[in-house]
């Protein structure tokens, strides 16, 4: 029992197969996987960090313009109370319905302008993302000549017995 050897879960080096079989160990493929991987998280992560952040800063500004029109709706109803003549509240109301145009409008080009940055750097994001497909695509391509590269040693060598074993003995 003291020659006997405990091979460790991962030694693939014991193990013998019979079809062709690219030599590797537990970490061959690690490194260009590990690129792979952290060129795609990376691009995924910042299209979703530009989104939320738009998102984030586009919910702040809409619910700050909701709260002070909320105010100048509560100011302008306390200033119709103090009116005394016709021709005052029409003054008041139209003031405060011409200011509320300008605000809507500042504010809706302010969302707008927002949107297209978000959207252009969005678009820049999915841009890097492409590139990083594409290149992976070309290491997942190097990886598989690599893997036939291996694979055509093997074959050769296992050819010539199946030829042997298909020939009758005299």
């Amino acid at each position: 029992m003291a020659g006997k050897r405990n091979p460790d879960v991962f030694d693939f080096t014991a193990l013998k197969f019979e079809w062709p079989m690219p030599s590797f160990t537990n970490w061959s493929l690690a490194e260009r996987e590990d690129r792979i991987e952290a060129k795609t998280v990376a691009g995924f992560q910042k299209m979703g960090t530009a989104m939320w952040s738009h998102a984030e800063k586009a919910f702040d500004e809409h619910m700050e313009f909701v709260s002070h029109r909320l105010h100048e709706d509560f100011e302008c109803a306390k200033s119709l109370t103090q009116c005394v003549a016709p021709e005052q509240t029409l003054a008041t109301l139209q003031n405060f319905y011409s200011k509320m145009a300008t605000e809507y409008q500042e504010h809706f080009e302010q969302q707008a302008a927002l949107f297209r940055d978000s959207f252009s750097q969005g678009a820049a994001a999915v841009e890097e993302l492409n590139e990083a497909a594409m290149e992976n695509v070309g290491e997942l391509g190097k990886a598989a000549e690599e893997t036939l590269a291996d694979l055509k040693p093997a074959r050769a060598s296992t050819q010539p017995r199946a030829a042997a074993a298909a020939k009758p003995k005299k």
